[in-house]
């Protein structure tokens, strides 16, 4: 495959799968010399994925950390994510995570969360099986949106609470946003729960400047906060499960 002026090649110990020449194809179709970002919106695929996809394959990815002064670098906030710093500074991501790597700064705050949450489901696997996201969020105490534990349970193969969650049957007349900030979770979640679910549309458009002097839009709102409200005093009163507090601090 032509990359730019040279010819992008397969490496050798690499074995070929299905995936991989898939990858292969959309990588060797890049310009040369784009930025990450610029070539994940080419392809339309994740940030994250495209940066390993194209390690792999050896495309090279120019180098904006000298676009950046010193003195610059010396006032970043390292507590903040990645993508924040990036946009501040005007660099990508893979810009700010390899000075964060040569720097030895460590990890994000959101990122230290993460590894946290990580590690409790790695010790508490066993015990998880079964129990609402809600609980392992209690039971681990950390800060983390719903929809960030869910994944690290499914990640790591935890077994989802299989009674009736009280998610599915929340009043879906009421738009995303509103959802989410009732039920503790993000916007996206419950889009994506409410198409999995064929639920249809909300009955209110979010986005409509009137939509707070609707009566009937208010009591709706009113009817899903107290829901929400006596199932989280239920939760409460129920007794924790023996598991380990292991997220580090």
């Amino acid at each position: 495959m032509m990359h730019g002026r040279h010819v992008l090649r397969w490496p050798e110990s690499l074995k070929p799968t299905a995936i991989r020449r898939i990858w292969f194809e959309k990588i060797s179709k890049l310009s040369p010399g784009m930025d990450l970002n610029d070539a994940s919106r080419a392809l339309r695929e994740p940030y994250g994925a495209v940066r390993r996809w194209a390690v792999m394959f050896g495309y090279e990815f120019p180098d904006r950390r000298r676009t950046v002064s010193p003195q610059q670098w010396s006032k970043v906030d390292w507590q903040h994510r990645d993508a924040e710093i990036a946009r501040t500074l005007g660099v990508t991501r893979e810009c700010v995570r390899l000075v964060r790597r040569s720097k030895g700064v460590g990890p994000s705050a959101a990122q230290s969360a993460i590894r946290g949450i990580e590690h409790f489901v790695a010790v508490n696997r066993a015990r998880l099986h079964g129990l609402l996201v809600e609980d392992v969020i209690r039971h681990s105490g950390t800060d983390l949106p719903y929809h960030v534990v869910r994944r690290v349970l499914r990640d790591n193969g935890v077994r989802a609470h299989e009674p009736h969650s009280p998610l599915r049957d929340i009043n879906w007349k009421l738009p995303n946003r509103d959802l989410a900030n009732i039920w503790g979770t993000s916007a996206r979640y419950i889009a994506n729960l409410r198409a999995r679910l064929g639920v249809g549309p909300s009955q209110w458009n979010a986005r409509r400047p009137d939509l707070r002097r609707s009566a009937d839009y208010g009591a709706a709102l009113l009817r899903e906060r107290q829901r929400a409200q006596a199932g989280r005093r239920r939760k409460e009163r129920e007794p924790q499960s023996p598991l380990k507090q292991t997220i580090p601090a």
